[in-house]
């Protein structure tokens, strides 16, 4: 059984109290952010590596972006993946549309049972690139995927839905998912995993061995700006002894017509 795991670089903002918007207007300023995997991919790795301990599958990662992208290709690496192919094209500014197209070329070219995403990215967030992928593959997939098992000809899934709720299905491979965190809890990689990883080959390919031209990569969806929220009321924090701060309280609420 063949598995393909793709996955993303994104900009680690956890330490940020705010973003920065560029003075593009169309993107976030990254100079002073730390690069890392994409969290839900991570997940995506991490259910593909659990199969390949308990049935033997080969386990393929890929990803579309600069030389600077190879450090996640390194990270599936020692995550268990047995080859890594990155398409070298820089594509952040690119849209889901074009991204996929070179994604679902470059899995075509490869053995594919089961194909993981992660279910949104870190950075855009939309959710849209795995299931559109499958839609240019023509297999069925299933998003949001929380626990999967593979048997014979198929995988069973669980997808979240709101409040909870899941969906279970039983759906015939190859196919996609795109999977949900908490699925699992990805492993720990350590400095020799790392070191292990970095003495590996990756494959680099161009758009252009894929059959990929600049009009099939034209964008369907173009971002006019970025823009940061509204800011709304502030709170107001009262200090002091108790009968002082519950008597300014009070009037506080009187004053705003609650009382």
């Amino acid at each position: 059984m063949d598995v393909v795991v793709c996955v993303k670089r994104v900009p680690d903002a956890s330490g940020m109290d705010a973003l920065v918007i560029d003075a593009s207007r169309k993107d976030i300023e990254r100079r002073t952010l730390v690069a890392k995997i994409n969290d839900w991919d991570e997940y995506a790795l991490e259910a593909a590596a659990q199969l390949k301990e308990k049935a033997g599958v080969s386990l393929t990662a890929v990803t579309v972006g600069p030389d600077e992208w190879d450090d996640v290709l390194r990270r599936a690496l020692a995550m268990g993946a047995d080859r890594a192919i990155r398409v070298d094209e820089d594509m952040l500014a690119a849209d889901c549309h074009a991204v996929s197209t070179v994604l679902a070329a470059l899995v075509r070219t490869l053995p594919h049972d089961l194909v993981l995403f992660g279910a949104q990215s870190e950075d855009f967030g939309s959710g849209q690139l795995g299931v559109m992928v499958a839609e240019m593959l023509g297999i069925p997939h299933a998003a949001l995927v929380v626990s999967l098992e593979v048997g014979e000809g198929s995988v069973r899934v669980d997808r979240e839905l709101e409040a909870g709720a899941l969906e279970s299905y039983a759906i015939e491979l190859p196919a996609l998912l795109t999977i949900q965190t908490g699925v699992n809890r990805p492993r720990y990689i350590s400095v020799g995993g790392i070191r292990r990883a970095m003495k590996k080959d990756l494959q680099i390919m161009s758009v252009s061995e894929l059959g990929l031209t600049a009009e099939m990569l034209a964008p369907q969806a173009v971002l006019e700006r970025l823009e940061t929220p509204p800011r709304g009321k502030e709170a107001e924090l009262i200090s002091g002894p108790p009968e002082e701060t519950a008597e300014r309280l009070v009037g506080i609420l009187r004053n705003a017509g609650i009382l």
